[in-house]
């Protein structure tokens, strides 16, 4: 497809219109026609105290209430303050999403019941109910609405901000103090509390003692350690690595991981009868073939995703001086593995419960597993498992009967994944697997954290060193602030929309974005922000530092590399990539497979050229020529500039329908008499001045061999022609989008 034909008169012009001749539905690419820039003909240059609130309010309740509501705030996420430290996980509003989100997956899990003890199931008649470590309160809720006879109370560190039924109610205690209830309770439930109880046996204890007789205690607890029955899950994994870090870091909190099997000895040995251990897996991703597991793999793995970085930040900050930086690198390596299909990694779950039958007849799992156990008999013991080298103690049970998860054939398994096979269930030979790569972690930490956050200071700025040379321009604080006042240009366009994509329109139902090149996270944040439905992921080679909705997660990663998403998206959006892409074509590829059928990929990309249509604009002027350079060194980089309409054709044969081009000019300056144009020019001047030293200086002394002072000569003639208002330059830039069609043909 061939450009339009740029002309400009001088008389005032439109805002910029579409090239409106391809609607959505249509299947056809047609231009509209182009706003002309009419010019402006008068010239210009451009060169009280807050009021004190008083003491009435007693010192005392003044000093519960900043322990309960007002939160500690750490490296960007919040946590309790009461109590500090007896709980090492965050309690904002992004992990209690994830929270009411794990809660799914049980109920997945349990085949949509709240648990396997007999209070649980239908017509049982329960009067009293503790849920301990309540979260969210949504487990309480729902028991109690089901249970419209019973009183359910439900105990936590923070308090639930939810509405409930009449017969529950939330109270913020601190379950390892004495318990004072009134009444004994007929149903104790409690769910993912190992490390966040100090001594089980006593926990055990006292739930004994607050049972009526013939009253149940149910723990649905998981394992720390990830297994794979196929050898496909190194030990050296990095999914792996983490949970033995953060064993080490709880047992250093004095919140030790308790080994879940060996809580049947512990309620036996406190009273409890009729014990049942029943162990399920939850996978990393969708790599199951059997469809359960690929279902509980699949919410597992936006349990994983969500959670991770809450999961280790504090434990690894906090209890092995790790820095807030070297968690985030970790946090790549997990990312990645927790994506990948061909590592067929789980993690146990069990639950236990009050089985009727001889106590002899109990069983329970001797390899390390998430747990669920309920009954009248005790439970755990303080943790055996605090050292990531520990061997379970053996509970004289025999294992229950699991069923080994076969992995889709769909998906080929890459058998050279690891050197060292599968985690063994022998911890013994895994320990000493751990000691040896514990040992090389510090190094191999710093080593990743060199290359992302210990950046390249070259000629005054900083450049990434994370894939280092795939992308030429800075990443500084300059170069930030550059990025939020280009992404204020987009919307001037745009009328305040963050895209011409269907996606964006409001109460579009979107669920998953994602946002390549994410750069300061700005489009991803207000995206989130203005859909609150969507889940919204944005990669980039840097870490944007920004706190996010809840519904926003950024990650590092090189868009260049395979993708591994355990998902498609809805919605794909990308902008100002070019020069940052060795092959559009493999790239268009990547987001048509990563699409759901009938998803949206949108491309924002600008022209390398100036144009006027006066002919203002010398074909030798310091503007033409900077940018004539700029493209010379992008080829010598191996990342030649794209022309952006031929992407149209491209996103045609790749399988892409209802194709839609949109136009738009950014003049250097105020120069057009236009009010909307004039004040684009205003916006983008800023922009062009604050930016051109840093996109021309690496490629112009890394590919062709300029001094830092040559450079800085020509940019003196390239800023003067930036602020001449007799120049009637702009530059082109195209919203370009495409729909992946309802039944893929590929």
């Amino acid at each position: 497809m061939s450009a339009p034909n740029d002309t400009l008169s001088p008389t005032p012009a439109a805002a910029p219109t579409a090239m409106a001749g391809s609607q959505p539905g249509s299947g056809d690419i047609q231009d509209a026609d182009e706003p002309q820039i009419a010019i402006d003909p008068q010239a210009q240059d451009i060169d009280d105290a807050a009021s004190d609130i008083g003491s009435s309010v007693a010192s005392s309740k003044t000093s519960l209430a900043e322990s309960i509501y007002n939160f500690r705030v750490e490296n960007g996420r919040t946590y309790h303050r009461y109590k500090d430290g007896k709980y090492f996980y965050p309690n904002d509003e992004k992990e209690s999403d994830r929270l009411d989100l794990q809660h799914h997956l049980f109920l997945l899990s349990l085949e949509g019941k709240l648990g396997l003890s007999p209070p649980n199931e239908e017509g049982y008649k329960v009067k009293r109910v503790l849920d301990v470590g309540t979260g969210t309160g949504i487990w309480a809720i729902e028991f109690g609405d089901i249970h419209p006879e019973a009183e359910i109370i439900g105990v936590d560190l923070s308090p639930p901000q939810a509405e409930v039924p009449p017969n529950v109610r939330f109270e913020v205690d601190d379950i390892e103090e004495p318990w004072l209830f009134s009444r004994p309770f007929d149903y104790i439930h409690s769910r993912m509390m190992t490390s966040s109880i100090s001594n089980w046996k006593q926990f055990v204890q006292r739930a004994y003692d607050n049972l009526t007789p013939g009253g149940y205690l149910e723990l649905q607890e998981i394992d720390l350690l990830p297994q794979s029955d196929d050898g496909t899950l190194g030990s050296d994994a990095a999914i792996v690595r983490s949970s033995v870090l953060l064993g080490q870091a709880a047992t250093l909190l004095n919140r030790s991981f308790q080994d879940i099997p060996d809580l049947v000895n512990v309620m036996r040995n406190v009273g409890f009868i009729d014990i049942h251990i029943k162990k399920i897996k939850w996978p990393t991703n969708t790599w199951p073939a059997d469809p359960r597991y690929k279902l509980l793999g699949e919410w597992a793995h936006e349990n994983c995703m969500s959670g991770i970085e809450g999961w280790i930040m504090a434990p690894l900050t906090r209890a092995l001086g790790w820095k807030k930086e070297e968690v985030q690198v970790f946090l790549i390596e997990i990312r990645k593995e927790l994506r990948d299909r061909s590592i067929h990694a789980y993690w146990p779950a069990i639950p236990t419960l009050h089985k009727p039958h001889e106590e002899t007849g109990m069983s329970a799992s001797n390899d390390a597993s998430a747990t669920t156990a309920e009954g009248t008999a005790p439970a755990a013991t303080t943790p055996s498992a605090a050292s990531p080298t520990a061997q379970p103690p053996a509970t004289g049970a025999q294992p229950t009967e699991e069923e080994q998860i076969v992995p889709d054939d769909e998906q080929p398994v890459d058998d050279a994944a690891s050197d060292l096979g599968g985690v063994s269930h022998d911890l013994s030979l895994f320990s000493v697997q751990i000691l040896n790569y514990l040992q090389s972690i510090a190094s191999s930490r710093t080593s990743l954290s060199e290359s992302i956050y210990n950046y390249r200071l070259e000629n005054g700025r900083t450049y990434h060193r994370y894939k280092e040379g795939k992308y030429q321009y800075p990443n500084d604080d300059r170069e930030l602030e550059r990025l939020d006042l280009q992404h204020h240009m987009f919307d001037l366009c745009l009328d305040g929309k963050l895209g011409v994509a269907p996606p964006n329109d409001k109460d579009s139902g979107v669920h998953r974005v994602l946002d390549v090149g994410t750069g300061t996270g700005l489009w991803a944040i207000e995206f989130g922000e203005a859909h609150p439905e969507a889940e919204v992921l944005g990669v980039d080679l840097s870490p944007p530092q920004a706190e996010v909705p809840p519904n926003v997660i950024f990650e590092v990663d090189d868009i260049d590399e395979p993708w591994i998403y355990s998902r498609p998206f809805d919605y794909i959006h990308s902008r100002m990539m070019n020069s940052s892409i060795s092959d559009w074509r493999q790239f268009i590829q990547k987001a048509y497979d990563n699409l759901t059928p009938g998803g949206y990929l949108e491309l924002k990309e600008v022209d390398l050229m100036p144009e006027s249509d006066d002919g203002t604009l010398p074909t030798d002027s310091a503007l033409n020529k900077t940018y004539t350079l700029i493209g010379e060194a992008l080829k010598v980089f191996g990342r030649p500039f794209q022309d952006v309409l031929p992407l149209v054709d491209m996103m045609k044969e790749v399988g892409f329908v209802d194709l839609y081009v949109k136009k738009f000019k950014w003049p250097t300056n105020t120069w057009p008499r236009d009010s909307h144009f004039k004040e684009i020019g205003e916006w983008a001047n800023v922009n062009y001045l604050s930016g051109i030293e840093g996109w021309v200086m690496a490629p112009l002394t890394r590919a062709l061999g300029w001094k830092k002072e040559e450079v800085q000569v020509l940019l003196i003639d390239v800023r003067k022609e930036f602020n001449d208002r007799n120049i009637h330059a702009y530059w082109s830039w195209y919203a370009i989008y495409g729909k992946k069609p309802e039944a893929d043909t590929q």
